[in-house]
């Protein structure tokens, strides 16, 4: 599998530049086309590469900016990279606000690609 923790941590400093620059949409074409899987801060997930980009058109704040706090970065038996991350970000004028995100990547046709992405915002109260 090469070196995980240097593929993890370039993936997700790669995902959240072209996320935080835009188009924010860009960011699908990380995802297994057909399968692969967000959860946006909700239970509903987008399945494929066209729904994931449509999830993240609909988003209604215009600037955002994600900044890691922890990562936590594992491989698992079948060859995958499992990643979670905690962090803080800012979107439009909003106050900054806690998150977390978790990511399962697959070597897929010479690309590691997205198959499962949950991220939620941590509210308190």
């Amino acid at each position: 599998m090469g070196d995980f923790k240097a593929i993890g941590k370039a993936f997700v400093e790669f995902y959240y530049n072209k996320f935080d620059t835009g188009p924010r949409e860009g960011v699908a074409a990380l995802y297994e086309p057909t399968n692969g899987m967000m959860n946006f801060n909700s239970p509903d997930s987008a399945k494929g590469a066209q729904e994931i980009a449509e999830k993240l058109r609909s988003l209604t704040f215009q600037a955002i900016t994600h900044t890691v706090s922890t990562m936590d970065i594992q491989p698992t038996y079948d060859n995958c990279i499992f990643i979670v991350i905690t962090g803080v970000l800012r979107a439009d004028n909003d106050p900054p606000m806690q998150f977390t995100e978790t990511f399962l990547l697959r070597f897929i046709n010479n690309s590691w690609l997205v198959v499962n992405n949950v991220f939620r915002l941590i509210l308190h109260g």
